[in-house]
Parts: C-alpha cells; structure tokens; sequence
C-alpha cells in the first residue's frame, strides 16, 4: 500500500526556481528520512478553457509515502515544510492505492503532462441543481443518479477506465481522498490526520497522465468522455474542476544539493 499525498502551495518570491535549496532540502529529507522512492513537483500550469483548481504560481508536490513511514505527521516534517513555504498555508489531500493500483499511478505521475480532475459529489439534490446551471453549458445533463448506487459506483471508475481508449492516454488512477472531503484542505499541524469513515468520502481525484494538453482536449469532445460523465454531473459538488502540471521526479542526483 501507498499513501499519495498531494501538496499544493506557493512558493515564497525569493525562491528563484523550483530548485531552491530550502525545497531541494526538505524533498531529500523526505527521501532519507521518510524512506520515499518517489516525489514528483511541479508548478501549476494554466490552461485556457475547463474549470481549474490550480494558480499560475502553485506548486503541486506529491509525496508516494510507503506503507508503515510516520514522517508525513511528525513535526519535524511538518515544521520544515513551514520553513519551506514561509509559514503559508498548504492545501493537502491524501489517497490510499494497493500496490497493483500503483503501477499504472506512476505512469499518470510521470507523463509529459498529469491532470488532477477532482470530482466532488454533492450530498443534496438541491445544491446539484444549482451547479447544473454553472455547468450546463459545457455538460450535456442527465437524471441524478443515487449517491450509493451500483450505477454511480460503475461510472466513477469507468470515467477513469475509459481513458485508456483515449490517443494520448498515459496511465494513472484515481481514489477518494482519506483525510478530508474539500479539495483545498489545508495542511494541519496536528500530529494525526483527520480520517474520513468508509464509505463517506465524497472527494475523488483522477490523477491522469497526458502526452500533450490537446490529447486530453481531443478526449473531452468525444462522445465516450461524455458517456459517464453525463451521468455523474448531476451530482457535481463545488470544488469539482482540475488543474494541470509538468512533473519532476526527484532524483537521486538531487541528492547532495
């Protein structure tokens, strides 16, 4: 098992690149410490049409955090990361994948270009049919379908599945986040994570890798991206949208920064 834990935050304006040393630091105290073989950063990209989640000067930092590893709550952790970010607030989400739904993960992670579509399920028929009308004009609309129904189950994961019938489809996976049903959650200096109960998570990310933005563009007008999505938007909650960003894996070669 693997906690993937997704940071978004703004890097402070003396930090002349991504490569500050205070950040290079902190990812390679991570790795030595935390005993993490991969972390992907990146900032944020813009990306003209869609419903976006991310700001032009957003870092986007994922942590793939072992199984058994307690640095992601301890406060050394958590107060260099202060350091790091000047003492700003962090948004963070956490998701639980299997080992085998890891694999196809990474491939999402390390595409030329990883989308993170959030999907916010709303708990009231009243606030759906308020978005319906922020979101009509790019989704062709459909009856609500139950929030714990079989067919709802089945068209979360088909919306990702569907993908891999998509030229430029790179990989990836998707899951509800454990630690908080808002997608800008910030990160807690408490020394546990808040948990949310099985079977009440409502926030899911699709973290999906691309070969290009245009791909994914050709995608989301076709009819098969269409296909569940037109089922699931009735139940679309505020914080539904996504954000773009170009990865880096942290190396081994960042090691002696």
């Amino acid at each position: 098992m693997v906690l993937s834990h997704v940071l978004r935050f703004t890097l402070p304006q003396s930090f002349s690149a991504v490569s500050g040393p205070a950040f290079v630091k902190l990812r390679n105290f991570v790795r030595s410490h935390g005993k993490v073989e991969d972390q992907y950063f990146g900032y944020t990209i813009p990306v003209v049409g869609g419903k976006e989640r991310g700001k032009s000067d957003e870092m986007c930092w994922v942590i793939q955090w072992p199984n058994g590893s307690d640095l992601r709550t301890s406060a050394s952790f958590k107060n260099q990361f202060k350091e790091v970010t000047q003492g700003e607030a962090a948004k963070s989400l956490i998701f639980e994948y299997s080992d085998s739904q890891n694999e196809e993960l990474k491939k999402g992670l390390e595409a030329p270009i990883t989308e993170f579509a959030c999907l916010l399920l709303s708990t009231s028929r009243e606030v759906a049919r308020m978005l319906l009308i922020l979101i009509q004009a790019i989704i062709k609309l459909s009856p609500a379908a139950p929030l714990q129904s079989s067919d709802l189950k089945q068209s979360m994961h088909k919306t990702y599945t569907d993908c891999y019938f998509a030229e430029g489809f790179s990989g990836g996976n998707w899951a509800y986040a454990v630690n908080s049903n808002d997608v800008d959650e910030i990160l807690s200096e408490a020394v546990d994570d808040k948990v949310i109960p099985e079977g009440e998570g409502r926030l899911a990310v699709y973290p999906l890798g691309w070969e290009s933005v245009e791909h994914h563009s050709a995608y989301s007008g076709s009819p098969l991206f269409d296909e569940e999505i037109v089922k699931l938007a009735p139940w679309f909650g505020p914080g539904t949208g996504a954000w773009w960003v170009t990865l880096e894996k942290h190396g081994r070669e960042q090691l002696s920064t």
